[in-house]
């Protein structure tokens, strides 16, 4: 084997050994709503980051009152999501922000799963628009701090999308064959 190749498996071995790589991750959608009034949809993914194990049942996400209107922080998640879920408005103190808190009420979200449809409206009174935000996620039995990161803005979707690798191999087989095919009909009918 050639020393490119060896090191190419060594390095692929050292990613596998290093176990799961992904983090807890929140996504939001920014709805303007008229004036200053806004609303955050979130979407929050269990990649692994905590344990192969442990599920994601608490997390919190700021809301620093220098930039919302605390008083105007509104739950409109759908029901059918509360139903799975328990969710609060934690005031701010001295050095501290309000804290959008959801705590699972059933289970939580297993390795790979998400939840989608966490909503709140609010009144932003920075300038500029709403954007990323910090979020924790605790234990629910110790609250230690388990992950600290910050929300990500969910991508539009897209109205082109490229076809993805196995779309590809595929219409290429599909085409080869076909070539193959055209190209024995006319051996065929040549003899």
């Amino acid at each position: 084997m050639r020393r490119g190749g060896a090191c190419l498996i060594w390095l692929l071995l050292a990613f596998a050994a290093a176990g799961p790589t992904g983090a807890t991750s929140i996504q939001y959608q920014l709805t303007p709503l008229g004036g200053s009034h806004f609303r955050y949809d979130y979407t929050v993914t269990n990649d692994g980051s905590l344990g192969a194990a442990v599920p994601l049942q608490l997390f919190d996400i700021e809301f620093d009152p220098a930039l919302y209107l605390e008083t105007s922080l509104s739950i409109v998640t759908p029901a059918t999501l509360q139903a799975s879920w328990s969710e609060l408005i934690l005031p701010s103190q001295i050095g501290v922000p309000a804290l959008y808190d959801v705590l699972a009420t059933a289970g939580g979200l297993s390795v790979g799963q998400h939840a989608t449809g966490f909503a709140i409206e609010f009144d932003w009174i920075s300038s500029g628009q709403p954007g990323s935000q910090t979020f924790l996620v605790f234990d629910p039995v110790t609250f230690d701090q388990l992950e600290v990161g910050l929300t990500v803005a969910a991508l539009p979707p897209d109205p082109n999308p490229a076809p993805t690798p196995g779309t590809l191999v595929m219409a290429l087989t599909g085409l080869a064959t076909l070539g193959g095919l055209r190209a024995r009909r006319r051996s065929i009918s040549c003899n």
